[in-house]
């Protein structure tokens, strides 16, 4: 395991591993980003090439390549491991690969099934299907690179063709691909006269499928059918299209959510490839989570149909609370009802719409000014009602203002009657949230829990000292360790008589005698927060810090000794609790005056 470990590393660059799903600046010796694991606008999250680890200053989480992906795609390690021997081109040889784990085996047997289903284009039922999604623009290379295929009208094609791949009746029904009869007498595949689209996950491994019907008999048969929930596909955190068009998100700065898969297929192919489907499911909170690794500017475009116009509301709202920009995308052309239909007529049109997206209250302000009625209250009534849940969301209280301001104007009413009205205005998008839970907000993205917060005074002390630990040889032998916080006092007892001469070794063995990063991250802070300090000019802000941490530990003794004080009955005990009060007072005057 660790061999495999050490070969990962030396192919690998984590700059160019977390590239991979985040927009990385250079900053200085390192770069930087916005946090993927809270909610931040100035980016805190450092990556150092020469220590090869990452920071997040705001929330304290950090480590090497492999814990950045363990967070990122929430998996595990040995998932990771997988993740990033197929990046670097690495047979894992210690596995087995008869004991393959579960999720593994479901993998293999949806990329079994998606090259059954590819080669069925072949058969004359496929070859109609083919150039059904030729008549509709698709053309031969979308088809390859998007894996499309026809599941044959039978109801043991492909569970047969799997059985003879060595897969298990009850392996194809976990996969999602086999439905068991309520009789035991086995099981029949789900899929049948279909055309199919595979569904990835962010690193392209098929994960689930969407098949529409296509010259089936079954008059009553959903137009759509996708994969169930299995161990492998959560249709509340897989996006369709996403694993093609994450580095194209990044370089556009935006990501255009659509409806369907033909609807993302066929931007891609129109060039247009900053796009992703929802395949038919509602927007959540962890397809945001998953959309803010690369981008907080979104363009919604779905059918223009009540259904489609309330997806987009809903999505709309949901996004908002999460402190998306957002725009909508609107197909003007009649004859098309999706940017599928727009690709198929005119491909350069779907280009331009996107460009020519409006910024989301803007989009609903112009809706809701026709057919408006200014001599009617009614009608002034009804133009509120349509903005105040976007308004309500919107977390810039500037931008919050501006459109208050315009409503005032347009309406020819006051700003303080219109503000009061939209704060007790029916909010239509909040049954929407998940788990039927209020989202307010500003509420993190990528976690329902509060970031940990790193102490500022102690991460400033510690990266201090990694300026130059040398520096601080006598310093470290005699300082509080009371006034610091556990990881800290761990760090600096561990550096307090070490030997300083090669400073990469001793991050590697306080790392591994620890297991912890704290010295790794305090030092690629000090490089960019004190690269132009000298030495004469450390020592003093090392001293400011440790009066400043007595400071604070004084003061909390303070104000404990207040509230013994408060409810203390015993005159004796009051005046010794007095007494201490007085000599903390003295101290703190003491370390106001250096």
């Amino acid at each position: 395991m660790e061999d495999n470990v050490s070969k990962i590393k030396d192919r690998l660059d984590i700059v160019d591993v977390i590239s991979g799903y985040l927009k990385l600046q250079k900053a200085g010796m390192n770069f930087k980003a916005r946090c993927p694991f809270h909610n931040e606008k100035t980016p805190s999250f450092v990556v150092s090439p020469e220590r090869q680890v990452w920071h997040c200053f705001g929330c304290s989480k950090g480590g090497d390549m492999f814990g950045f992906v363990k967070e990122i795609e929430g998996v595990e390690f040995i998932d990771a491991l997988r993740v990033l021997a197929a990046k670097a081109g690495i047979e894992l040889r210690s596995f087995d690969p008869a004991v393959k784990d579960d999720k593994v085996r479901l993998y293999e047997v949806c990329e079994s099934a998606t090259k059954f289903f590819e080669k069925q284009f072949l058969s004359n039922a496929g070859k109609r299907a083919l150039e059904y999604l030729q008549g509709r623009g698709v053309d031969d290379n979308t088809v390859k690179e998007f894996r499309l295929g026809f599941a044959p009208n039978d109801w043991n094609a492909l569970g047969t063709f799997l059985r003879d791949c060595g897969y298990s009746e009850n392996e194809t029904v976990e996969a999602g691909l086999a439905i068991k009869r309520n009789d035991g007498s086995g099981a029949y595949d789900r899929f049948r006269s279909r055309i199919m689209f595979p569904i990835s996950d962010l690193n392209g491994q098929v994960a689930g499928f969407t098949g529409r019907i296509f010259e089936s008999d079954d008059k009553e048969a959903a137009k759509y059918i996708n994969t169930p929930q299995t161990r492998i596909y959560d249709k509340g955190r897989i996006l369709y299209g996403l694993d093609k068009a994450k580095m194209d998100i990044k370089r556009a700065d935006q990501c255009v959510l659509v409806e369907g898969n033909m609807d993302a297929l066929m931007s891609h192919q129109a060039g247009v490839k900053n796009v992703v489907a929802s395949s038919g499911t509602a927007l959540t909170p962890n397809h945001l989570t998953l959309l803010h690794r690369y981008t907080t500017n979104l363009g919604f475009c779905f059918d223009a149909d009540q259904a489609g116009a309330m997806a987009t509301r809903r999505g709309i709202g949901l996004a908002l609370s999460r402190d998306f920009n957002i725009k909508v995308v609107e197909i003007n052309d009649k004859e098309c009802k999706d940017p599928a239909d727009l690709v198929n007529k005119n491909s350069a049109a779907w280009s331009e719409t996107v460009g020519q997206a409006k910024p989301v209250l803007e989009f609903y302000f112009n809706k809701a000014k026709a057919g408006f009625d200014p001599d009617s209250v009614e009608s002034k009534k009804s133009v509120i009602s349509a903005l105040a849940p976007f308004l309500k969301r919107l977390t810039s209280q500037v931008e919050r203002d501006h459109w208050l301001t315009r409503l005032a104007f347009f309406l020819r009413t006051k700003e303080e009657a219109i503000e009061a009205d939209v704060a007790v205005a029916k909010d239509d998008l909040e049954a929407y949230a998940a788990n039927d839970q209020k989202i307010k907000p500003g509420s993190p993205v990528a976690s329902s829990e509060s970031p940990v917060q790193a102490d500022p005074l102690n991460e400033t002390l510690l990266s201090l000292v990694m300026k130059n630990p040398a520096l601080f040889k006598e310093e470290l032998k005699n300082i509080n360790t009371e006034l610091l916080d556990l990881e800290t006092a761990k760090a600096i007892i561990g550096l307090a008589g070490a030997d300083f001469t090669n400073l990469g070794n001793l991050l590697k063995e306080f790392r591994e005698k620890e297991q912890s990063y704290k010295l790794e991250f305090a030092y690629i802070d000090s490089q960019e927060k004190w690269k132009d300090k000298k030495d004469e000019e450390l020592k003093i802000e090392f001293i400011r810090c440790l009066n400043k941490l007595e400071e604070r530990r004084l003061r909390l003794k303070l104000e404990k000794i207040g509230f013994e004080m408060r409810a203390e009955n015993d005159k004796e005990k009051k005046l010794a609790l007095a007494a201490d009060a007085n000599k903390i007072l003295n101290r703190l005057g003491e370390i106001q005056k250096i």
